[in-house]
Parts: structure tokens; sequence; C-alpha cells
């Protein structure tokens, strides 16, 4: 009798499962002798059961939940094959359960695990074999500085985007402290950041504005001194307060569109500079088409290593799909492995 075909990977203390506490029975009853769910309370679980699951051979692992469920479940999945010296990747399911779900997006895939999972056992149990799709990460290595929680340490995970310094960072920083994190909040957020920074100049300085809104956006502009090469070729920059590497195009939210040198997969997308408040209001309209950005001070190029090195006493906080991590005194980005994405219609 052939194994499990199916490896869904979910967290009890998500909010849709503790407001739902049947919901793990259900997954069970739909896959049936299909696949195993197995319940992870925290990042460090999930390395057991990936571990179990490439040892019974099973192709088709499913991330219950947004693009961090993803990012967590195809980086252990990445360190377990290094470690075993293996290149054979399960395919892995995103199932838009996030604020963004970018990653779906880009794979197309259309449904929440809820609707895909039941699409994904009645495709298997035709004995037909679902859509794939490879899409390209970048690999993320660096050195966790003196004041960080792993002082010393290596760093090490993939990714797809990731927003290195400046206001991109520092932008997810307020987005995920922001009670309402979808595309109407990111358009207000980016609003509110704006409207915060203008009213500290010309005639608006003298309006009776609340200090936290006169202030609000002014974290987002603090720039990060640092030396960046790109391919080898240091940039002409000494501060940045923009810098980010996409492995694929990106739509948050069909709000905003990112990295278009990026959407062939032969290259990272690499754009860093130092733009302002005024730079990033006059190209709001390109970052909702997909255009390649337009500021002074600035570059843009497709590339295959990026290394950045900040000035002592600052760190790198990268943010690598919508994951946050702190304090590394070096970084380097190279191109990553193609992870293999199912391609799903609920």
């Amino acid at each position: 009798m052939a194994g499990p075909q199916v490896g869904v990977v979910t967290n009890p203390n998500s909010r849709k499962n503790r407001l739902n506490p049947g919901r793990y029975e259900r997954m069970r009853e739909v896959l049936g002798p299909l696949g195993l769910v197995r319940r992870t309370k925290d990042v460090s679980a999930i390395a057991e059961v990936v571990r179990e699951f490439l040892d019974l051979g099973v192709p088709y692992l499913v991330a219950d939940g947004g693009d961090g469920a993803f990012h967590w479940l195809m980086n252990v999945t990445d360190q377990v094959l290094r470690e075993r010296g293996d290149t054979r990747w399960p395919a892995i399911l995103p199932t838009n359960a996030g604020t963004i779900d970018f990653i779906g997006r880009k794979a197309e895939v259309v449904g929440h695990c809820d609707q895909l999972l039941p699409r994904l056992a009645q495709v298997l149990n035709r004995g037909e074999a679902p859509s794939v799709v490879e899409l390209p990460t970048f690999r993320t290595a660096g050195t966790y500085g003196p004041d960080a929680d792993l002082p010393g340490r290596h760093f090490e995970k993939i990714g797809f985007a990731g927003a290195m310094a400046g206001v991109a960072q520092r932008f997810f920083d307020k987005f995920y402290a922001h009670d309402r994190q979808d595309a109407v909040g990111i358009a207000y957020l980016v609003g509110k950041i704006l409207a915060s920074q203008a009213s500290r100049v010309g005639p608006l300085k003298w309006l009776p504005l609340p200090v936290d809104f006169r202030y609000f956006g002014e974290s987002v502009f603090e720039p990060l001194p640092a030396q960046v090469w790109v391919d080898g070729e240091l940039v002409p920059f000494e501060v940045f307060r923009d810098l980010e590497i996409g492995a694929i195009d990106i739509n948050l939210a069909n709000v905003f569109r990112f990295f278009p040198y990026a959407k062939s997969g032969a290259a990272l997308h690499v754009q860093c500079g130092d733009p302002g408040p005024l730079d990033i209001l006059r190209n709001l309209p390109r970052m909702t088409t997909g255009k390649p950005l337009s500021f002074d001070r600035f570059v843009q190029h497709s590339a295959h290593s990026v290394r950045i090195v900040p000035k002592a006493g600052y760190t790198v906080d990268p943010c690598i799909d919508g994951e946050l991590y702190w304090g590394l005194v070096d970084v380097d980005v190279t191109i990553g492995p193609r992870i293999p994405v199912v391609q799903l219609r609920a």
C-alpha cells in the first residue's frame, strides 16, 4: 500500500484554529488515508514534523496559514534537506490564510485551506497529480551582532521578497502593530505615514496636530548607514532609506506591486538608495502598477548577489516574506533554490 501523499502543518494557536477547535479533525477526515495532519505549537516543532514527512516520502506539503507559515515550512524543509545532503524537494501548497499572500498570488493558487485541501484530495483520489510550478528564491546569510538574541551566531534563511532596510522594512514594523492587516490597512498606513511627514514642513507645521500623529512616520524614513555591493560593485551611497530584494515579482494585496525585474525568475531584482517622502509620494502610481521606481540617488538592477555591511553600531533588521528578524552585522544575499509550489484552484 502506498504511503501518505499529503502532509499538513498547522498551528493550533492560530486564531482560526482557536475559534474552530474541530478544524483539526475535519482536515484529517478530508484527507483520510491520503495524508497526515500535524500540529506544531511553535517554529521549533516544525523540524520534527518535516523529518517525519520526508522519511515517509510525502510528495506534497501543505502550509496551513499565510506567507509566514509558508516561509517557515519552506525554511525548515531547506534546513533538513541540506543536513541530509538531499535536493529532492516536496511540493508545498500555500493556502492564502494570511494578510497579504503574495506567494499564493504568484503561484496562481485560488482559495483558502478549507477549500484547497478537499480539492487536493479530490485530485489525488482520481490518480492525478496537481500542477506544480517552481518559484525562485534568494538565500540570505549573515552574522548576529553582539546585542542580538544569538550574538555571533550564523543567520540563514531563504525567501522570495526581502525588505532589508529603510522604508519598506520599517513599514512592516507598523503594519504588524496595526489592527487592520489587509489592503485597506496598507493604504491607510501609507497615507498616514506620508501625511505625518507632510505635517512637519511648510504651513502644515503650524497646525495644532497631536504629537503622536506628527511624528508617526519619522521612524519609517530613518536611514541605515551602510556599504552595499551589488554583484561585487560598490553602490555609491553611504546611507539607505530603501533596500529591497525580490526573487519574484510580488503583488501586495492588489495594492502595490514590486520587483518587475524578477518576473522572469532569471535573476534577483535589487533596489536601493535614499528616497524621501516626496519621492515615495511621486512613485505611488508606479508602485500600484508594478513599474520600476524612479528616484534620485537610487539604483535598481537585475543581479545575482548583494552584500550589506552596516556602519559600526548599526544592524540590518530584514523583513523576509513578512517575517521580521533583527541584529545582523553583515548580510550576503545570493540566488537560492527553486521551490516546487502546488498550483491549485478551489
